[in-house]
């Protein structure tokens, strides 16, 4: 029986993909090829961050074309919605492209993989993951299998390093709360049977699979990565990257550590996409927690899309109402009262303190092996001026999930409280060597640039500043520090521009020297001395005393 595309609805709009037309009620609306194909892939995707690489691979596959020919394909598909706001496909700059519209999907009922399609799954089970439809077993919502990595190297000697690559994916992936991995010995049986992952899928009662491969060459290893959706084989998400070889144990600790990380985020953003689609108004407790974890991992606290981290805090907030044992927003609720104190923008920080610890502590009480409890724990402790302490339960999350990135966010400042501006530097070069495109690559550049200004090497903090800033613009403790070194490097009329910049951004809270000196969270004399010398140089780019 040949499979029937299904057709999807937003905005007014009604996409058919077997008839290959863009309807909006009965008039048929024009699109060239590629705009088309475009978005579909958008619509496909819906709720999921594209990056411009992959939407040109998707839409002129094994072809090389300019950023222009993509650029005018969105204008096409955005002229063709009326979408002047920018509201249904947004463009993330210098990341990629986002459809925001909600979208609801109609599957054939006589398509033969209909009774597999997530949204048909809701449908059938009012949301709930256990399948109604043909006997299926239940499938939780993040389910998965980590297929055999292939070694493509040619040298049998290099199966050993691509077999620790899955199994090690495998068990950090299911680390992820809530999340049902496959077994290894499992997965291990599907290495050489070529069989179709759809067929997997449902043999495995899994919602997406992850197949990768390992190249070997001289001193490098290039590592691809794909996460396919069970039901329709479609890629869902997919990294390749090079590595250099140096010690094995090393170098494979990094490749898993890289790609759980980026796996963690990108299964969220799906998670909450599908959660969207089946049920976009009855939203029960778990669905508001995961749809806030999503926003969390993309964007973490402080980022430039700040609308959207604050629609996630508020997502978390209403599932605690609803749940007041959620571990998930406890957490993710905990590091945000806790950061307000430790990136000194707290408007009342003994409130926001109180608070953070209460979260945090109703966190681990309920659940004493979350990583992300004991990370935002670690947070608390830092802002009540206590490092030592926050080292051990950073450290305690990494080991319950080494690739929980936001962990070496702690152990930076706890280094920098206690006046080790190396360990500072170590901890964000690591964390940046394992998670290169980590959603919070600002912060290590930033606590990287506060080592080497506490180490008098100003020069060095300004570069690092910078790119902190330009990877996140809207990041008020960055912009601030870069003022304040831009001033002691002989930069003044740069300082004052920036210090204006910092004093217009929407997170920015403190805005006198005698406020930045109250939020100190540490007594060490190294670090007291180095915010001492950073007042100077905001004194001089401007920023009154009081």
């Amino acid at each position: 029986m040949q499979t029937r595309e299904p057709t999807f609805r937003f905005e007014g709009y009604m996409l058919d993909l077997r008839r290959g037309c863009l309807h909006a009620g009965d008039r048929e609306i024009e699109l060239r090829p590629k705009s088309f194909e475009m978005l579909r892939y958008l619509v496909e995707n819906a709720g999921r961050l594209i990056p411009k690489n992959e939407l040109i691979n998707a839409v002129w596959p094994n072809t090389t074309v300019a950023d222009e020919s993509l650029t005018r394909c969105v204008s096409d598909v955005r002229l063709a919605l009326g979408d002047t706001d920018q509201h249904v496909i947004r463009t993330v700059p210098r990341r990629g492209y986002l459809f925001a519209a909600p979208v609801s999907t109609v599957v054939p009922e006589n398509s033969p993989t209909s009774a597999l399609r997530p949204d048909k799954f809701a449908a059938n089970s009012g949301g709930s993951s256990a399948d109604s439809t043909g006997g299926m077993p239940a499938r939780p919502r993040l389910s998965l299998v980590v297929l055999p990595f292939v070694n493509l190297s040619g040298d049998p000697a290099q199966d050993c390093s691509a077999d620790v690559i899955t199994e090690g994916l495998t068990a950090y992936l299911s680390r992820i709360r809530d999340s049902f991995v496959i077994a290894r010995t499992t997965a291990f049986a599907y290495k050489t049977r070529g069989i179709d992952v759809k067929q997997i899928g449902a043999e495995l009662a899994v919602r997406h699979i992850l197949e990768g491969s390992t190249q070997h060459s001289g001193t490098r290893v290039r590592v691809s990565a794909r996460l396919v959706d069970a039901d329709t084989g479609a890629h869902v998400w997919a990294d390749q990257f090079d590595t250099d070889q140096g010690d094995p144990l090393q170098m494979q600790d990094a490749i898993v550590t890289r790609l759980a990380r980026a796996l963690e985020i990108e299964l969220a953003a799906v998670k909450a996409a599908s959660i969207s689609r089946a049920r976009p108004t009855s939203l029960d407790a778990e669905d508001l927690a995961l749809r806030g974890e999503a926003i969390y991992l993309a964007y973490g606290v402080y980022r430039d899309e700040r609308d959207e981290v604050e629609a996630g805090f508020d997502l978390c907030e209403r599932a605690l109402e609803i749940d007041p044992d959620n571990v998930r927003v406890l957490s993710i609720l905990a590091e945000k009262f806790a950061t307000q104190v430790t990136m000194t923008q707290s408007i009342n920080r003994e409130a926001d303190i109180r608070r953070a610890d209460e979260l945090a502590s109703r966190a681990l009480a309920i659940d004493p092996n979350s990583y992300h409890a004991h990370q935002a724990k670690a947070r608390v402790l830092l802002a009540q001026r206590r490092p030592e302490e926050a080292i051990v339960e950073a450290e305690r999350s990494l080991r319950l999930n080494p690739g929980f990135i936001p962990a070496y966010r702690n152990l930076c400042v706890a280094a920098m409280c206690l006046g080790n501006p190396e360990k500072t530097i170590q901890h964000a070069d690591k964390a940046m060597h394992l998670s290169p495109l980590d959603p919070y690559l600002a912060f290590f550049h930033f606590f990287k640039a506060v080592g080497c200004f506490m180490l008098h090497r100003d020069d060095h903090a300004v570069e690092s500043l910078r790119r902190a800033v330009a990877n996140n613009p809207e990041f008020p403790n960055a912009v601030a520090w870069l003022a304040g070194v831009l001033a002691l490097t002989g930069q003044e009329a740069e300082a004052r521009n920036v210090l204006g910049r910092y004093l217009i951004i929407r997170g920015t809270n403190t805005r006198t020297i005698a406020q930045l000196r109250a939020l100190a969270y540490s007594d060490n004399p190294a670090y007291l001395a180095s915010r001492e010398r950073w007042y100077e140089g905001l004194r001089r780019a401007g920023m009154p005393e009081e």
